[in-house]
């Protein structure tokens, strides 16, 4: 997969101050932890108040990367998306001096039971015994969670949330029990430990609580609130829309705990998690602890200069620096990390050394393949200048560089569809060797069924080490191409390399299968942050037009048969929410639009307007009420009934069959109409296991002489991966206008 934009993650070094300014300690006399499911729900009031009011050591343990979840600035999905989550957290972890830690379990979506998390991540002894490790390695005083461990109810927390919630319950004692995994106190720095507290932190103020930690308060240093500190650092979380929601989440005085559990006599205080614990004397906070929480000060950015930003194992870097910004002349100078030597410099040493990486250096490059590979997301060399003869730290930060294999495949495709005859396969590749001038490339084409291969090719591309470049390979099939799934499996291989190597392996899915699509259609998409509808049409031959705001604006669409609302466009097109009443009146006048699913935030009458400061949104954006709820089916498997089987949307221009709702990927829809005008016809039923069935997730309804079509169901998931039936069924839902019997033309003005 490829992660658009990526760029190198430096942590932006603070300049050079007196350690004394810096609050730096040498000893942890408080440690707390605060665990969540997914960046963005760490409680970053807590985290702030007390990294900055009490002093201590805040770490942030956060189970997954966020991948699951939706992009609101973006088309990256899954492992992409969590490359760009984690570098969203890491920007807002330097804000609340905290140092983030990821147990690396997968985000596969909205879950409504633990069971399900604890199942994909492995069950929950393999859960609990990862937070148990890095209990014993961090120990920490506190441990608290804003995750719940209710499991029903109508008001339950995502099951992810609730696999955190049961897992810290658990840890507490467990990471104190010699024969808990004792396989783990083998390791160095990791010993048994107890937590003297369990925090749950609520949402808003309950009956009754514990405990109210003042996080409204203002930082003297700072001159701001611990809450305004956490708005500043939820606002870098821009994939998940906090920046929008950051003032209204985050300002208050106080938040609430109840404690769930505790290993201690001493009393509680009103106000502190930690009241009257003793102070931790066993904690020891490694270097990039320091570093992270900007507790030690690093050389000016400008102090430090590299021949080259990316290394391969194997490699020798020229490292130089400006001697005048050194704090003083005569300095020990450590490296650590993926870089494990020392340099003593004097009076007369010259600002270069050269630095060997290691050929069994780990890369940390591409970060989308690689992020899984490590807790700690920092670059992978670390340093710390001593005065010299003393273990006096006067600096310390992160040298910028990064590892990376001597070659790199990925494709911008997670999936292709493919078909006989040649077929364009796009292919993105980065020779990080220098000393490498030719890649060898193997290329096969297969059937996953029976592993047949269909085609194979082998060429050569010359080199450009250190510039990625793009070739579009051509693939040539047969004309006898059955349908089903295959698998493009592409083998690389540099010349000669810097170390010994193994083959860069890219495998990209791909899919064979028909959709039908009548001649003529046009169609016009009101896009927003995702480009999955727009490629769709493009694939299908479907002539078509993305409506900017001048489209909106002069109504210039009646050439159109169907309108496509993308996903969550009501949130980000403020001239959709100005112009809605034209799509309206165009429909009325005989055209077909499709909206596709939005959030209650940017839909129901009753929430604030995103672009109307102190006002509410619209009374109804459709053309006869729908108000929106939480409800989803997140089995991407649950059964689907087509309530009205003979509507001519299940058989033109495709005839659907149950097998076209296989193999579905993450879920079948989310935010289903809570309530809707009864001239909305239903056509789906569906529901998870043991709930009711859900009606609403697609309604249509006759408006004048068009028609009006919302639908909750993830098309746009579908899309991307070309899942075959979803194509189908959207084909027809887009077709509308054309096979239901009105007049075959676009609507009249």
């Amino acid at each position: 997969m490829r992660y658009a934009g990526l760029r190198l993650l430096f942590l932006l070094l603070p300049v050079f101050l007196p350690a004394p300014a810096l609050r730096a300690q040498d000893a942890a006399p408080l440690v707390v932890m605060n665990l969540a499911a997914h960046p963005d729900d760490e409680d970053g009031r807590t985290l702030a108040y007390y990294r900055y009011a009490k002093n201590a050591i805040a770490y942030s343990v956060i189970f997954t990367r966020g991948e699951g979840g939706q992009n609101e600035i973006g088309p990256e999905l899954y492992e992409d998306l969590g490359a760009l989550r984690t570098e969203e957290t890491l920007r807002a972890a330097r804000i609340l001096g905290t140092q983030v830690y990821f147990l690396n379990f997968k985000d596969f979506g909205f879950s409504k039971h633990a069971s399900e998390a604890f199942e994909a991540w492995g069950g929950r002894d393999a859960v609990t015994a990862r937070l148990v490790y890095l209990i014993r390695k961090l120990k920490p005083d506190v441990l608290f969670t804003n995750h719940d461990t209710v499991t029903v109810g109508p008001r339950r927390q995502h099951g992810q949330h609730q696999a955190v919630g049961l897992a810290a319950y658990d840890a507490m004692t467990l990471a104190a029990d010699p024969t808990y995994h004792p396989e783990q106190l083998q390791e160095p720095g990791v010993s048994l430990w107890q937590p003297h507290r369990l925090f749950l932190r609520h949402w808003s103020r309950p009956e009754t609580y514990d405990v109210a930690v003042p996080v409204g308060a203002t930082d003297p240093e700072q001159g701001r609130s611990y809450s305004e500190i956490a708005m500043e650092a939820l606002r870098e979380h821009a994939s998940q829309g906090m920046g929008m929601f950051a003032q209204r989440r985050l300002q208050a005085e106080a938040t609430y705990f109840s404690l769930l559990r505790s290993a201690t006599a001493a009393p509680l205080a009103p106000d502190d998690l930690a009241a009257h614990l003793p102070p931790n004397t066993a904690a020891t906070p490694d270097l990039t602890y320091w570093i992270d929480a900007g507790r030690l000060p690093a050389l000016p950015e400008d102090a430090l200069r590299l021949d080259t930003p990316i290394a391969v194992p194997g490699q020798r870097v020229r490292l130089s620096w400006d001697v005048a910004q050194l704090p003083q002349r005569r300095l020990r100078w450590e490296f650590f990390g993926a870089i494990d030597t020392t340099l003593y410099l004097s009076d007369t040493t010259p600002g270069v050394a050269t630095l060997h990486v290691p050929t069994t250096a780990a890369p940390t490059l591409p970060r989308a393949e690689r992020q899984y590979d490590r807790w700690l997301s920092h670059p992978p060399v670390w340093y710390a200048l001593y005065r010299a003869g003393t273990n006096e730290r006067v600096a310390a930060g992160y040298l910028p560089l990064e590892i990376a294999p001597a070659l790199s495949l990925s494709s911008p495709d997670d999936v292709v569809r493919l078909r006989p005859g040649m077929n364009p396969l796009v292919i993105e590749s980065t020779l990080y060797d220098p000393q490498a001038r030719a890649i060898h490339l193997n290329v096969a084409v297969s059937r996953d069924d029976d592993r047949t291969v269909m085609w194979h090719e082998q060429l050569a591309l010359a080199a450009h080490p250190g510039h990625p470049r793009t070739d579009t390979l051509r693939l040539t099939l047969p004309a006898s191409l059955p349908e089903g799934t295959y698998t493009v499996t592409v083998t690389a291989l540099p010349d000669q390399t810097t170390a010994p190597a193994p083959p860069a392996r890219l495998q990209v899915p791909a899919r064979v299968f028909d959709v039908a699509v009548p001649p003529g259609l046009r169609v016009g998409v009101v896009q927003s942050y995702d480009d999955a509808l727009a490629r769709a049409l493009t694939d299908m031959g479907i002539d078509h037009v993305l409506l900017d705001s001048l489209a909106l604006a002069k109504s210039t669409f009646d050439d159109l048969h169907t309108i496509v609302i993308d996903i969550r466009a009501y949130l980000v097109r403020p001239d959709l929410r100005r112009y809605n009443d034209r799509l309206l009146d165009w429909v009325a006048r005989g055209g077909h639009l499709v909206v596709n699913y939005q959030k209650t935030f940017e839909w129901n009458p009753d929430a604030p307007d995103p672009f109307r400061p102190g006002q509410a949104n619209p009374p109804t954006l459709a053309p006869y009420p729908i108000v929106l709820g939480r409800d989803r089916v997140t089995y991407e498997s649950a059964p689907v009934t087509l309530l009205v089987p003979d509507h001519v949307l299940f058989h033109a221009p495709n005839a659907i069959t149950p097998a076209d709702w296989d193999g579905w990927v993450q879920e079948r829809g989310l935010y289903f109409p809570r309530t809707y005008d009864a001239r909305y016809q239903e056509l789906f039923s569906m529901h998870d296991p043991g709930e009711p069935p859900l009606r609403g997730s697609t309604l249509l309804a006759s408006v004048g002489r068009g028609t009006y079509l919302y639908t909750a169901l993830v098309w746009y998931r579908q899309l991307k991966v070309f899942h075959p039936g979803a194509y189908r069924l959207f084909a027809n839902l887009i077709s509308l206008p054309l096979v239901d019997g009105r007049a075959a033309s676009p609507a009249d003005p």
